[in-house]
């Protein structure tokens, strides 16, 4: 249960994640090039790990993202409506193609008019953060949509289940990574990848490729990100990108992505680069839109600017560019996480009060991605040692900061 949990040291985080994905001491150390006692040494917290290399490598083996060997891991708990549902949606993507839907035998075929309507409201509801009955629905849809997909072998309707597949992995994929199922989010955007190469249809795979630097970056791999940005939009036709308002979202919405990577790695002129590239395609497009479920457009990015502001410790830069960005039109999802930002960059900045009542915009706006959010949970209980505003308790306490 998160109360077990919340307070651990850093080397029982590691025990923690280390059992849970299965493994003694002895073979975690052969995954670091270490021995079973300095693993031992780590977990008993007789050894700090300080090395930021050694860091994001404990993360790799381990298989979760950085963040949450440095904050407080998240145990997801039946109440969360998560608990139940991870492993129905590990079940559906482990189907082989053979076998597709064995597990919902009893479910009608669906029309692809139909599986268009699910995938898009199963996007919808990421959007709108609601995790739980998206996560919910997931199963049931990945079902579906394979089976369509396998019903489906020649001409445009092929391609359109394929389409249909792909995007379904897609949207499984970015909630598995905001809930800490890394490993599993990256076996839905791989699957999804190779139905969308397959279907043909740009848009749909550059899609997925924005997946997989986002699945890769949730895993800590800032620089395979990176390079699946680059080479992602390398591949395009030249000039593609300007073809319709969803090329340039999706586009867009693939450099945002490799920004926070590059930013990650410390790179401050690849970072210039992409946000500069998504500036671009905002300025083409025009508007703040939802093309593909993108999100893209001139707020987006100034959301991303703000965002890489606090990857390089730039507080007095973040801080100036917090008021100005409007997302009002911007589904909650975004909203929620620029309320976030906005606090963390006030906080940072000693602004305890402002850092209070953003915290908690966010957490009003969408509470169930604030719970799952690592960055909220260390803001909630750094703030809550620094005031004593019923507030800040009580934040600290819904997102699971304090006991």
């Amino acid at each position: 249960m998160r109360g077990m949990t919340d307070h651990l040291e850093f080397g029982k985080r590691v025990r923690f994640y280390r059992k849970r994905r299965g493994l003694h001491q002895r073979q975690l150390g052969e995954l670091l090039g270490r021995s079973e006692d300095w693993v031992y040494r780590v977990e008993s917290g007789r050894i700090p790990v300080n090395n930021v290399k050694m860091l994001a490598d404990l993360a790799d083996a381990l298989r979760v993202p950085i963040e949450d060997l440095q904050g407080v891991p998240v145990l997801l708990e039946d109440h969360d409506g998560f608990a139940g549902s991870v492993p129905a949606i590990r079940a559906a993507l482990m189907q082989s193609r053979k076998l597709a839907g064995s597990q919902y035998a009893d479910r009608e075929p669906v029309r692809l008019e139909r599986l268009a309507v699910e995938v898009g409201d199963a996007w919808e509801r990421y959007q709108a953060a609601r995790f739980a009955a998206l996560a919910e629905r997931l199963p049931g849809l990945l079902a579906d949509a394979r089976s369509a997909m396998n019903e489906r072998t020649l001409g445009g309707d092929r391609v359109q289940a394929l389409r249909l597949f792909a995007l379904a992995c897609h949207v499984a994929a970015a909630l598995l990574r905001k809930i800490g199922e890394t490993n599993l989010a990256w076996t839905a955007v791989d699957q999804g990848e190779i139905a969308a190469i397959e279907s043909g249809d740009p848009v749909v795979l550059l899609s997925l490729r924005r997946g997989i630097a986002h699945v890769q970056l949730g895993a800590g791999m800032s620089a395979e990100a990176v390079n699946s940005t680059l080479d992602s939009a390398e591949d395009l036709e030249r000039d593609w990108w300007k073809s319709s308002p969803t090329a340039l979202s999706v586009y867009g919405t693939l450099f945002l992505n490799g920004s926070i990577a590059a930013a990650r790695m410390g790179n401050r002129s690849m970072t210039d680069y992409m946000i500069g590239k998504a500036q671009e395609a905002a300025d083409r497009l025009g508007t703040d839109a939802n093309e593909m479920w993108t999100s893209f457009g001139p707020a987006n990015v100034g959301i991303h600017r703000l965002a890489t502001a606090l990857e390089f410790q730039d507080i007095q830069l973040a801080v100036d560019i917090a008021p100005t960005v409007r997302a009002v039109g911007l589904p909650t999802e975004r909203r929620a996480r620029l309320r976030l930002d906005v606090a963390r960059a006030y906080g940072e900045a000693g602004r305890t009060d402002d850092a209070v009542d953003n915290l908690k915009r966010a957490y009003t706006t969408a509470p169930e991605q604030m719970k799952a959010h690592e960055f909220a949970r260390d803001l909630a209980r750094r703030l809550h040692k620094r005031t004593r505003r019923r507030e800040a308790q009580q934040l600290a306490v819904a997102l699971g900061a304090i006991a």
